[in-house]
């Protein structure tokens, strides 16, 4: 009986959340009032009956939070050898190995048996609040019940979010993105689209009763408490010794593509938890833990020069010419070095044979030198911009390769200035102007900057005889630079994030300006706002998120100050940004979901400033507060078309929206 107790409850607040928050509900009405009745009946006064509305308030997610544990990495093995002395120097066995999943950690913090908050791994001490996404999650209860203790459940689990390899092939069968960023995609979504896609996989606990931690004795048993509690547990296995251990990572090793999910290693814990306290800690990593991964796919090449690329900051990035060799069934050519500090440590030199891996199957990376010839030759760090000449500086990074880059210091390198003009067109996912379409138009239409885009307006037939291929005398056509033309015209109106967050200004994408102006209340709520040089002021700064960031970001915007200037006399519209207003919810803003390829051909972005000006807001899937489906065809018997008839929505043509945003109707009729 407790255990239907607990189930019930369980599925109640999964249906509850479903319901007021996704409006996507997992169960009808009915079945819904029969699990009430039915916990009602067996506990009339239960905490869960009591609950109004959904139990995860929606606005939380992504919010900033604070860890009540801090979630701490493992120091990593790379070999066998290293693996037996790391075992031999904590004492021995018995060993708890588990899966090491592909995915992103998080913590779930449950009081009195009921999920109250999931925080994301973060920076191990501060992780972003989603539990209205996590409560979906497969694998992870909203109700853990008291099960041998007696009590309620009490305290934080931690776990991987793993999107596996069924369920990415049903969301993405292209598999255009690996399951690992696709995945982490998913849990960070506001609209918590997808999310039941997600499994949690638990491998860790802090559980208290009576006021007190629980000691558990083995990681086995605390691995066993987690799946008495009914969480879906990391597959794990019990190895006495370290020659079982081994076998085990081998077996899993030579398994891995066989596997459910994507892992990339093997997690050795001291199965005697006590032994692993006393073992210690070093850096915030413990000592008795070890993450043993595997090897990344290589293969040996020869480095035969290296170029310098130019970022649109400034930065100079060296590259690898290679060899070409073949990685995992992909042919390599090139790698990025980082920069020069890394070339430094590497000691590597053009000429030189080296080891190149895939970094997390993905990207080339050279990790070694294998053989140095006499006739190598050094790389030279350019101690002069090699695109204007101007003077060169170090700066230091941190975030992603750790180190030291070099940047050109003249403000007026033409690098820096076409490096802007392609983060735009990329921001803003201008069609049609790829790196050599782009090199074409700079030369020919002498453009300085991303404003000169919008005077291209009158010139369609001189950007159709553009030469994009000197070589075979390619011209770019009519055809191509009309479309090239139109993408640009879509852009002309921009809410202030996308515009500010598409410069190319240093620690100023558009996810940061958006955030910025919601921490900010009102106060940069405009252009003149940004411009002020307000951003200085250190209160505002702190207010709006940036306590260190404020002036940086300020010199930023100041530089940019002629080509806004531009923006906006060649007829660029910045919109204010999109918030809601309290006390208006007798007249909410209606919502237009667009799916599907368009007849006119233009994408759903380019419909989304027009909407707002007509009073509409455009969103990214049916829901029973969505408006208005549109559809290229409104008798299409898809999936959102389903849904929407059967919430009552009204699924309309391209052809009526164009109706609404033109402001011939309130809408269609």
């Amino acid at each position: 009986m407790p255990a239907r107790i607990d189930q019930l409850r369980d599925l109640i607040l999964k249906a509850k959340h479903a319901y007021y928050y996704s409006a996507e509900p997992i169960m009808s009405d009915a079945e819904y009032d029969a699990l009430e009745d039915e916990l009602r009946a067996l506990t009339p006064d239960d905490p869960v009956l009591a609950l109004v509305g959904a139990p995860v308030p929606a606005d939380t997610i992504l919010t900033k939070a604070r860890h009540a544990m801090p979630m701490g990495s493992q120091n990593k093995v790379n070999a066998e050898a290293e693996f037996r002395t790391w075992v031999e120097r904590s004492g021995g066995g018995p060993v708890h190995a588990s899966l090491k999943g592909d995915g992103a950690s998080a913590a779930a913090y449950y009081r009195d048996g009921r999920l109250v908050q999931v925080i994301s791994r973060g920076d191990g001490t501060i992780g972003e609040d989603i539990t209205a996404n996590a409560i979906r999650f497969k694998g992870l209860p909203a109700w853990v019940g008291a099960g041998d203790s007696g009590e309620p459940f009490n305290g934080a689990v931690r776990f991987e979010v793993i999107l596996t390899v069924a369920d990415w092939a049903r969301i993405d069968p292209a598999r255009s993105k690996n399951p690992r960023n696709a995945g982490s995609g998913i849990m960070g979504r506001k609209n918590g689209h997808q999310a039941d896609c997600l499994t949690a996989f638990s491998f860790d606990l802090d559980e208290q009763r009576s006021g007190g931690a629980v000691r558990f004795a083995t990681e086995a048993g605390k691995v066993a408490r987690l799946a008495a509690l009914g969480f879906q547990v990391i597959p794990h296995q019990h190895c006495e010794t370290v020659d079982e251990a081994v076998a085990w990572y081998r077996d899993v090793q030579a398994r891995r593509d066989e596997l459910p999910f994507w892992i990339d290693g093997v997690v050795m814990k001291i199965d005697d938890i006590a032994r692993q306290e006393a073992l210690g800690v070093t850096a915030g990593r413990p000592k008795g833990q070890v993450a043993w991964k595997f090897d990344s796919a290589g293969a040996e090449t020869v480095l035969e020069n290296v170029i310098v690329s130019g970022g649109h900051t400034g930065s100079l990035v060296p590259t690898a010419q290679l060899r070409p060799v073949d990685i995992g069934g992909t042919t390599v050519s090139s790698a990025s070095l980082a920069n020069f500090d890394e070339i430094a440590r590497l000691d590597v030199a053009i000429g030189d044979s080296v080891w190149l891996i895939k970094a997390n199957d993905i990207i080339p990376k050279v990790i070694r030198v294998t053989q140095r010839p006499a006739d190598r030759r050094p790389i030279l760090a350019p101690s002069i911009c090699p695109f204007c000449g101007g003077e060169v500086g170090r700066r230091r990074i941190t975030s992603g390769e750790a180190g030291v880059i070099l940047e050109c210091r003249n403000a007026a390198c033409p690098k820096k200035s076409s490096g802007k003009i392609n983060r735009w067109i990329t921001s803003l996912d201008i069609q049609g102007i790829g790196d050599s379409v782009l090199e074409a138009m700079l030369e020919r239409f002498q453009i300085e900057d991303a404003a000169d885009l919008y005077a291209l307006q009158g010139r369609a037939a001189e950007l159709a005889a553009l030469i994009i291929n000197a070589d075979k005398e390619i011209r770019l056509g009519d055809k191509r630079a009309q479309s090239i033309l139109d993408a640009i015209e879509a852009t002309r109106t921009l809410e202030l994030p996308r515009f500010l967050g598409s410069l190319g200004i240093d620690h100023a994408g558009i996810r940061r300006i958006e955030l910025m102006i919601e921490a900010a209340g009102g106060e940069l709520d405009t252009l003149e706002a940004w411009r002020s040089g307000r951003l200085r002021d250190p209160d505002l700064a702190e207010r709006a998120g940036v306590p260190n960031l404020g002036g940086p970001i300020q010199d930023g915007i100041d530089a940019m100050s002629t080509v806004i200037d531009k923006m906006l006399a060649n007829g660029v519209v910045i919109l204010p940004p999109q918030r809601d207003i309290p006390g208006e919810s007798l007249a909410p803003v209606k919502t237009v979901c667009i799916s599907g390829k368009l007849p006119s051909g233009a994408k759903k972005s380019d419909y989304e400033a027009p909407l707002r000006a007509a009073g509409y807001k455009l969103v990214d899937s049916v829901t029973r507060d969505t408006g208005f489906l549109v559809l290229a065809d409104p008798d299409s018997a898809s999936g959102k078309a389903e849904k929407a008839r059967k919430l009552g929505i009204a699924v309309i043509s391209e052809e009526a929206l164009q109706a609404m945003v033109a402001g011939q109707s309130s809408g269609p009729v």
